[in-house]
């Protein structure tokens, strides 16, 4: 009887681990999904599938000290597992919020802050979104540059065709889910990311450009998130990508 009673404290710790998980992972793809908003997802799943992962951990510690008195009762692997689960959810979210907490809340980032990239294919698949394509004002960019002072204009010594062959060819070999248009007479690539989890969509445009130049092609990237105040490093992030993709064609 008291080995049963045991095994449901290791039973409990895993059930409570699964809950975490599946709740952790669903208040991303049920947003992505349309089953609820994002307000729903930040401010009730996601603390809901942390405490869920603290109740696994507790109860896989009170059924450690149980065994501790009663070495022959079960449970020890299940719970071993509720622990890991539980965990790992604890652990996920804190990590992301951590990381929110290391970048500035800018959400729209170019490596030609004074002229950025314009978008036009692209606009007609934002007109639902909350972020519109205006850069901002002096404050955004000054933010921009003190967190990313390494974004800035790239140049191929290469004439304009091979530079724009290079460009698509990058833009072409990351893993975007789709790239919208590729104008090679105005010079422009413009291109959309869907995140994993919640689904959320950034926009990429791509300007070649020889005409302050002399002897040599510019690239210019864009990166803006159709959603959210802050992108915890992406757009940036997404930037070094291609220019690193450029630089190895």
């Amino acid at each position: 009887m008291d080995q049963q009673k045991t095994s449901k404290w290791a039973l409990a710790s895993i059930g409570f681990g699964i809950g975490a998980v599946v709740l952790l992972l669903l208040s991303g793809y049920g947003y992505q999904w349309g089953w609820w908003g994002l307000g729903t997802a930040f401010t009730w799943l996601l603390p809901a599938s942390g405490v869920l992962g603290l109740i696994g951990f507790s109860l896989a510690i009170i059924f450690g000290f149980a065994r501790w008195n009663s070495p022959d009762r079960s449970g020890t692997k299940v719970a071993m597992l509720g622990v890991v689960l539980s965990l790992a959810v604890i652990g996920t979210i804190g990590y992301w919020f951590n990381e929110a907490q290391q970048y500035p809340p800018i959400h729209d980032i170019t490596t030609d802050i004074a002229n950025p990239p314009t978008f036009q294919a692209i606009v007609p698949l934002r007109a639902d979104a909350p972020n519109d394509t205006t850069y901002g004002d002096a404050d955004k960019a000054q933010t921009q540059r003190e967190a990313y002072p390494e974004l800035q204009t790239f140049y191929l010594d290469t004439d304009y065709d091979q530079a724009y062959d290079r460009a698509l060819a990058a833009a072409e070999q990351m893993s975007w889910e789709e790239i919208v248009n590729a104008d090679k007479q105005a010079g422009r690539i413009e291109a959309y990311d869907k995140l994993p989890w919640f689904g959320f969509i950034d926009d990429v445009v791509i300007r070649v450009d020889t005409s302050s130049t002399d002897g040599r092609t510019a690239i210019d990237v864009r990166s803006v998130s159709r959603i959210g105040k802050g992108d915890i490093g992406v757009n940036a992030h997404r930037i070094r990508q291609y220019l690193e993709a450029v630089q190895n064609q």
